[in-house]
């Protein structure tokens, strides 16, 4: 399997961003047209009908096809006349699967350009096995809400990819970042206490009170109800496996979801604080849409954790 390489690690306000990504576009459309010309059928998701689809279905050939998503999708038979007017009217950003006469996947254009041969264009491809996760950057040197102090100044990496893609790049981060045993802390809700005590015996679980509060209504009216933490030894890929299945959610839904090489102090209250001497804390953006790292190495470094993705945006945040 081929992709195009569609790597961009410059900085988003810098002239260099802006040449890579205006070349990355040009090989995306080079290999689309590329596969239209040999196409049969073309498969076009889309969720607003913009004018040019609108213009497709009235004009050309196509018809309604089922589809998984949440988009409409729909064929669109090819010959000379439909070939020529997609290429003159450059649709390639579109999520898009071309098909040949026998109705094979001859390229799958999405987020990623996939395809099945060797092509003979001067663009950029990789051979792969596996589509890499596709990230962007967003670095902070200061985060004013970072509630994790290291023992060293550390900056906020927020690394976001499809949401889809989340669980996966946090659990093969983790297993890159740390060796096991490795320490991950949560926080659930009020009652909740005994029951994970049980469940989460052969974890090592170490329950404490947080020290927050939240409003709740109960039976018996409005009380600030505790907001337990809970300290986990995670041992092996299959612990981190059971803790991924069993309480990712957690992190999803916005509750604290902490992972460290080694145990975290934390100084409970109101205003309570996570301290650590590990050169690196792992943690979620709001719903999980992201992983944060804080950690005071540079991009360069943290880079370096990654080389099994594809980095397509970086910005340096003030």
């Amino acid at each position: 399997m081929y992709i195009l390489d569609q790597t961009n690690e410059w900085d988003v306000d810098l002239t260099e961003f802006d040449v890579r990504n205006e070349e990355i576009k040009n090989q995306r459309k080079m290999l689309y047209d590329y596969f239209v010309m040999k196409a049969s059928t073309l498969d076009i998701l889309v969720y607003n009908e913009d004018h040019l689809i609108k213009k497709m279905k009235k004009f050309f050939k196509n018809k309604r096809v089922k589809t998984d998503h949440h988009g409409k999708c729909y064929k669109f038979f090819l010959d000379d006349v439909t070939r020529s007017w997609i290429i003159a009217n450059n649709i390639s950003e579109c999520t898009s699967v071309l098909y040949d006469e026998n109705n094979k996947v001859i390229a799958d254009i999405n987020r990623h350009v996939k395809f099945y041969e060797k092509v003979n264009l001067p663009c950029k491809v990789m051979l792969v096995k596996d589509l890499p996760i596709q990230l962007d950057f967003y670095m902070l040197e200061k985060d004013r809400d970072c509630d994790v102090d290291l023992k060293v100044q550390a900056k906020s990496y927020f690394i976001s990819t499809d949401y889809d893609h989340i669980e996966q790049l946090a659990f093969e981060t983790i297993e890159s970042l740390y060796s096991y045993p490795l320490s991950i802390y949560i926080e659930t809700h009020d009652g909740e206490q005994d029951q994970m005590q049980r469940d989460w015996e052969k974890y090592g679980v170490e329950y404490i009170d947080s020290g927050q509060r939240v409003l709740t209504l109960s039976s018996k009216g409005m009380y600030h109800a505790e907001v337990p933490g809970f300290f986990l030894t995670i041992k092996n890929t299959d612990g981190l496996r059971g803790v991924f299945e069993e309480l990712f959610y957690l992190a999803y839904q916005n509750d604290t979801f902490i992972v460290s090489q080694n145990k975290l102090e934390i100084r409970t209250g109101r205003n309570r604080i996570f301290k650590s001497d590990d050169e690196m804390v792992l943690t979620f953006d709001h719903d999980a849409q992201g992983i944060v790292l804080y950690t005071a190495q540079n991009f360069e470094k943290v880079k370096s954790y990654f080389t099994n993705n594809m980095i397509t945006h970086v910005q340096q945040g003030s």
